[in-house]
C-alpha cells in the first residue's frame, strides 16, 4: 500500500488512514482513525515488496509479540497487529501502536541546547525506567538517541516520556545479504568486488555495485534498528537480512548474549552525513553526491544514523562490533545525558573520528557550572570503555543521577516534609523511645532532692547519683536514639514506598524487637566511641559521627549486625563524605545550641527574680536600690545538666572582688528539674527530626550507589499491618499478571 493510494482506506475494516505520518525501509507510518472508538493512532504498514517474504512477515509478527508484551508507561503502546487484504488483493501487515502528541527529546535540544539538571534528571529517569524493565525481558534497544525519546506534555506542566523503536523490526533492504562476520570499520570497493581493508569478509550487494566510499558513487545501506535472536541466540540474517537496533533475546538473555555472532556497523547509504543534524543524532562529513535516478526504493534508506545504532550514540562494544549486553545501552545513555547538561556530545565529526573516539579516546570532561561534582563523576563513569565501570542497570543510574543531583538543602526540605505531615507520629514514636530516659533523668533529679533534704550533704552520695545515674542514662538513651533512628528509617522507608497506607507504629515495633540486641550492642559502642573522641579532639568526633552515623538504618533494614553493619555504614558514609560531615555537625550543634538558648533564658527569668526580690529586701531595710545594687551583683550562670550557678559577687574597700556561692544542693535540683522539664519535649522534638533525616540520608546513600527502594519493597510490605480493600486487589491482579510473585505476605 503506497502513501498516495493510502488516504481515506480503511485497514483491515477497524482503521481508517487519514495521512502519512512518516517514511522508512521497512514501510510507513498511517496517522489513523480506530473507526470503533474514533480514537487517533498510529499505523505502520510494511512495504510491499517484504509481504512477497513468508519469513519477513514471521519476523514481523514475532517482534509485534515483543512490543506487546513489553508493558511500560513509559514504552510507546502497541494495540493491535495483523493483516489487510487491498481492493487490488494486495496483502499487508500492520501494527497499530498509540498517537503521541508532543515532540521528541531531540527536536527539544535543537533549540535549547542545555537543559536544567532538573528537568534532565525529570526525563532520564523514565526513560532509565522504560530500558531497565526491557533489560529485564531481555530486550536491548541499541539505538538510544534524542529522536527516540519522546515527549507528551502530562497537563500538569511536565512531560511524559515515551521510548520509541523498542521490538519494533525495520527489516532491511532485500538486496542486503550478510555473507560473512563484518568488522565495525569503513566498506571499501576495488573494482567489482566489495572488500573489508583486506582479506576481510565482505558485505555484498545482489543487485549493483552499489557498495561505495571512495566519492564518487552511492552507499546503499539498510535501516537497522532492531535485531532479533532465535531460540538458540542465533542472529535472523544472511537472506533474512537483520536490523540491528533493538536486540529482542529470550529470557535468558545473559546466556543467549554469549552466541550473539558480532554487530555490524555499516555507514549510512549516501557515504556522506551530509546534513548536519542540529539535534546531535547524525554525524557530518564531506559531501559525497549521490545519482538522481537513485532506485526509490532505497531513496529512504540514504539517511544517517541508518546503521547498527545512530554512530554518535553507539558504545565502544558496539562500534566494535562485539556481543551486547544491558551495559551498551547504558553507554548510550550517558551520552544522552551528556548532552542534556553540556549542550553537546562527547564525539563529534566524521563517521571514523567518531567511531574511533567511542572506541579509543576518553570523552571530555563536563566543565558546565552549576552540576554536582559527584554528578559530573557519574555521567564520566558511565562513559567508560570497561563494561564494569559503568552502573549494573538502567534503574541504578537513574538512582545514581537522582541521588547525586540533590544536596543538603533538598533533604532538609524533604525531611521537613515529611515531618510536618506526620508530626504525631513521629513525636509519640519518640516518646515511647525515651520514656526510660525521662524516668531515670527525673529519678536522679528526685534523690538529688531527697540527698538535699537531708541537712548535711552526703558527697558520697552526691558523686554515686551523678556518676552512676549519669552512665546509665547515657547507655539507656544510646539504646533509645538507635531504636528511634531504626524504627523512623522503617517508617520512612513505608512512606516512600506506600505513600497512601496509614503509618503503623506497630509494625514498625515488632520489626525492632527482632534486632534490638544488634542495635543496642553496635550502637552503643559506636557511640561510646564518638564520646571518648570528643574528648581528645572536636574534629574527630565529629569525624566518627558521620562514619557511623548509618549503623542503625543498616542493622534495621539490612539485618546486618557486628563489623557488617560498621562496614555497612562506611560504605554508604563513603558516598557523600560531605553530606555526612555537615549533617554530623547539625546533629551536634542544633541541640547544643537550643539547650544554651533555653538555659540561659530559664537563667535570665531566675536573675531577674533574685535580683526583684533582692532589692525589695534591701528597701524594706531601708537601703536605697540604687545603692543595693551597687553593693550586691548577683550572678548566675548555667552548669553542667542544666543547674544554675549563683554568685554574689561582693566589692571590698580594698578593691578586691569576692565571690560568694550563694547556691545549695537544694536549689540546684529544683534547677535542674525545671530545665529538664522545659528541655525534655523540645528534645523529643529535635531528636524526632533528625531521626526523620537520617533516614532520609540512608535512602540518598542508598540511592548514589545504585541501590534503588525496589529492593526493599518485599520488606517493607512484608508485615500484618492493615492494607485497604483497593490494595489487595491490586496486589492480586499483579500477582495474576506475573508482576509479582505471591510469596509476599497480603497482611
Amino acid at each position: 500500500m503506497s502513501s498516495s493510494t493510502a488516504s481515506d482506506r480503511i485497514i483491515d475494516g477497524k482503521y481508517r488512514i487519514e495521512k502519512q505520518l512518516g517514511k522508512g525501509g521497512m514501510g510507513t507510518v498511517f496517522l489513523a482513525t480506530h473507526i470503533g472508538t474514533g480514537r487517533p493512532v498510529a499505523v505502520k504498514v510494511i512495504a510491499a515488496q517484504f509481504m512477497e517474504k513468508a519469513e519477513f512477515v514471521e519476523r514481523f509478527r514475532r517482534e509485534a509479540q515483543a512490543a506487546g508484551r513489553l508493558r511500560h508507561p513509559n514504552v510507546v503502546d502497541v494495540t493491535d497487529f495483523g493483516f489487510s487484504v487491498g481492493p487490488d488483493g494486495e496483502k499487508t501487515a500492520y501494527l497499530v501502536m498509540e498517537y503521541l502528541d508532543g515532540c521528541t527529546l531531540g527536536e527539544v535540544l535543537e533549540e535549547e541546547r542545555r537543559l536544567p539538571l532538573e528537568f534532565t534528571i525529570d526525563i532520564l529517569e523514565q526513560v532509565c525506567s522504560a530500558v531497565d524493565e526491557a533489560h529485564r525481558q531481555g530486550i536491548i534497544h541499541r539505538d538510544l538517541k534524542p529522536d527516540n525519546i519522546w515527549l507528551e506534555p502530562n497537563q500538569r506542566g511536565g512531560y511524559t516520556v515515551k521510548v520509541l523503536d523498542f521490538g519494533i523490526a525495520k527489516l532491511e533492504e532485500a538486496q542486503f545479504a550478510a555473507i560473512g562476520r563484518i568488522s565495525a570499520e569503513l566498506l571499501v570497493r576495488d573494482g567489482s568486488k566489495t572488500r573489508l581493508g583486506e582479506d576481510q569478509d565482505t558485505v555484498a550487494d545482489k543487485a549493483d555495485a552499489g557498495t561505495r566510499i571512495d566519492g564518487l558513487s552511492k552507499t546503499m545501506v539498510a535501516e537497522s534498528e532492531t535485531l532479533a535472536l532465535g531460540s538458540e541466540g542465533e542472529t535472523l540474517s544472511g537472506n533474512d537480512p537483520s536490523e540491528a537496533g533493538t536486540i529482542v533475546q529470550s529470557e535468558s538473555y545473559e546466556a543467549d548474549v554469549q552466541a550473539e555472532p558480532g554487530t555490524v556497523a555499516i555507514q549510512s547509504s549516501t557515504g556522506s552525513f551530509e546534513e548536519v543534524d542540529k539535534r546531535g543524532t547524525r554525524l557530518q562529513t564531506g559531501a559525497v553526491p549521490t545519482d538522481e535516478g537513485a532506485d526509490s526504493a532505497t531513496a529512504d534508506l540514504t539517511r544517517a544514523g541508518a546503521v547498527l545504532g545512530t554512530p554518535l550514540y553507539m558504545s565502544p562494544e558496539q562500534c566494535r562490533g562485539e556481543k551486547l549486553t544491558p551495559a551498551s545501552d547504558i553507554y548510550s545513555l550517558s551520552v544522552i545525558v551528556y548532552q542534556m547538561l553540556s549542550g553537546k556530545l562527547p564525539f563529534y565529526g566524521d563517521y571514523v573520528e567518531v567511531m574511533n573516539g567511542h572506541k579509543n579516546d576518553p570523552p571530555p570532561p563536563l566543565l558546565e557550572r552549576k552540576i554536582p561534582k559527584k554528578l559530573k563523576g557519574i555521567v564520566m563513569s558511565s562513559l567508560s570503555k570497561e563494561i564494569e565501570k559503568r552502573p549494573e542497570s538502567a534503574e541504578a543510574l537513574a538512582s545514581k543521577l537522582r541521588s547525586n543531583s540533590e544536596g543538603l538543602g533538598v533533604l532538609l526540605r524533604r525531611s521537613m516534609m515529611m515531618y510536618g505531615e506526620h508530626l504525631p507520629k513521629f513525636v509519640l514514636l519518640t516518646l515511647i523511645c525515651f520514656i526510660p530516659v525521662i524516668f531515670l533523668t527525673f529519678a536522679r533529679i528526685g534523690l538529688s532532692f531527697y540527698i538535699a533534704s537531708g541537712g548535711n550533704e552526703n558527697e558520697v552520695l552526691s558523686a554515686l547519683n551523678s556518676i552512676g545515674m549519669g552512665t546509665l542514662t547515657f547507655f539507656v538513651q544510646t539504646i533509645a536514639v538507635a531504636c528511634l533512628i531504626g524504627m523512623t528509617t522503617w517508617i520512612v522507608g513505608r512512606i516512600l514506598a506506600y505513600p497512601l497506607r496509614p503509618i503503623s507504629l506497630r509494625s514498625a515495633m515488632r520489626e525492632v524487637k527482632m534486632r534490638w540486641k544488634a542495635l543496642a550492642v553496635t550502637v552503643s559502642i559506636s557511640s561510646l566511641m564518638v564520646f571518648l573522641s570528643f574528648f581528645l579532639c572536636l574534629f574527630p568526633g565529629i569525624w566518627l559521627g558521620a562514619r557511623y552515623m548509618m549503623i542503625a538504618p543498616a542493622v534495621m533494614m539490612e539485618g546486618l549486625n557486628g563489623r557488617q553493619a560498621f562496614r555497612r555504614s562506611v560504605e554508604l558514609y563513603r558516598r557523600a563524605v560531605g553530606t555526612m560531615l555537615a549533617v554530623s555537625i547539625l546533629n551536634l550543634i542544633i541541640p547544643v545550641v537550643v539547650a544554651i538558648a533555653v538555659g540561659f533564658s530559664i537563667g535570665a527569668i531566675i536573675k531577674t527574680y533574685e535580683l526583684s526580690n533582692e532589692v525589695k529586701r534591701m528597701k524594706r531595710e531601708g537601703v536605697v536600690a540604687q545603692k543595693a545594687e551597687e553593693k550586691s551583683n548577683i550572678n548566675i550562670s548555667l552548669g553542667p545538666g542544666g543547674t544554675f550557678n549563683k554568685q554574689e559577687i561582693i566589692k571590698k574597700p580594698d578593691g578586691t572582688i569576692e565571690k560568694r556561692n550563694m547556691t545549695d544542693s537544694f536549689t540546684k535540683a529544683l534547677q535542674e528539674g525545671i530545665f529538664e522539664l522545659v528541655w525534655t519535649p523540645i528534645a523529643l522534638i529535635i531528636m524526632s527530626f533528625t531521626a526523620v533525616l537520617t533516614a532520609l540520608i540512608y535512602f540518598k546513600l542508598r540511592q548514589a550507589g545504585g541501590e534503588s527502594l525496589q529492593n526493599l519493597l518485599g520488606k517493607l510490605d512484608d508485615d500484618a499491618g492493615p492494607q485497604s480493600k483497593w490494595e489487595m486487589r491490586v496486589r492480586e491482579r499483579l500477582i495474576q499478571s506475573g508482576k509479582i510473585s505471591g510469596s509476599v505476605s497480603q497482611g
